[in-house]
């Protein structure tokens, strides 16, 4: 389902009626921005371009996949249930095996990991969350898209999926080697966006973090709920971030054919990747790997 600009109240800000063409497969033109990309661009602006313009991928490393193997498993519970079907926890670690099987293939592994502990930790993760979180939780969709436009002539929308949709309250799943404490909710993309749609189609919700990590704590549940609100204030601020990002990469692929600026060298991600952690594109990028001497 997509939310279209007669739906929702969006600020007429100014912003490009196109995106940048991509530059590989068929060269269509970008046809959306989301949360993910968004950010990609905040973080480094080169990065962005190889990634979404020049196609280069970006293999995941193994807490991501690990990520979604649970979030797609359960996901695919909550879709039962919508349809009065559930799967039994029986099925679904029979799912998670499978999917772990599919993923793993793509992941970039890092010397200290181990598969075959992250294959158990998925397996222990969707089972708690099963006894901890899913009884209190009443879906009403699942992965639904929405997205809006700032204007009727745009051809391209921002976009993003509610993870887990309910009347009042809109739920992301989180399972990393880290914990999503307060400071991190508070400035989370994902739940400005998600936020923010609910708001602009005049049905607002409470967003909040279904959250785990890979090691089962000592004491208490697993899974905790961590809630990320947001002001109006934020949810207008939003809007304008959006629309400043999508003015600066239509301004960079107007004026810059080559390379467009660099990450500041004071964020993690702008280092050799090793183990999956730091950026995919080091290797070709002009300050990385391809300006050390020969």
């Amino acid at each position: 389902m997509t939310v279209t600009a007669n739906n929702v109240r969006v600020s007429p800000l100014s912003v490009p009626l196109q995106l940048p063409a991509r530059r590989y497969g068929r060269r269509f033109r970008l046809q959306s921005l989301s949360p993910a990309s968004v950010r990609a661009f905040e973080k480094c602006p080169e990065a962005f371009r190889r990634q979404y313009l020049l196609g280069e991928k970006v293999p995941p490393n193994l807490p991501m996949t690990l990520g979604s193997v649970v979030g797609d498993t359960l996901a695919h519970y909550f879709q039962g249930r919508i349809g009065g079907c559930p799967s039994t926890p029986a099925d679904l670690d029979d799912l998670a095996l499978e999917l772990f099987a599919a993923k793993i293939v793509e992941t970039v592994l890092g010397e200290e990991d181990d598969p075959e502990l992250g294959k158990a930790q998925c397996r222990s993760a969707v089972a708690d969350y099963l006894v901890e979180i899913a009884p209190r939780v009443e879906p009403v969709s699942v992965e639904r898209r929405a997205s809006f436009r700032f204007t009727e002539e745009q051809d391209w929308r921002f976009v993003c999926y509610f993870d887990l949709e309910c009347v009042r309250e809109l739920a992301d799943l989180k399972f990393g080697r880290s914990e999503v404490k307060e400071e991190r909710a508070d400035r989370d993309l994902q739940a400005t966006a998600q936020t923010f749609m609910r708001w602009a189609e005049r049905n607002p919700a409470e967003f909040a973090f279904h959250a785990a990590t890979l090691e089962r704590p000592d004491k208490g549940p697993r899974w905790q709920v961590v809630p990320a609100p947001r002001r109006v204030a934020q949810l207008v601020a939003f809007q304008h971030r959006v629309a400043r990002v999508a003015r600066l990469i239509s301004h960079l692929d107007q004026t810059e054919p080559a390379e467009w600026p660099l990450s500041s060298d004071l964020g993690w991600w702008c280092a050799p990747r090793i183990g999956g952690e730091g950026c995919p594109h080091w290797e070709r990028c002009p300050v990385g790997a391809a300006s050390a001497p020969a």
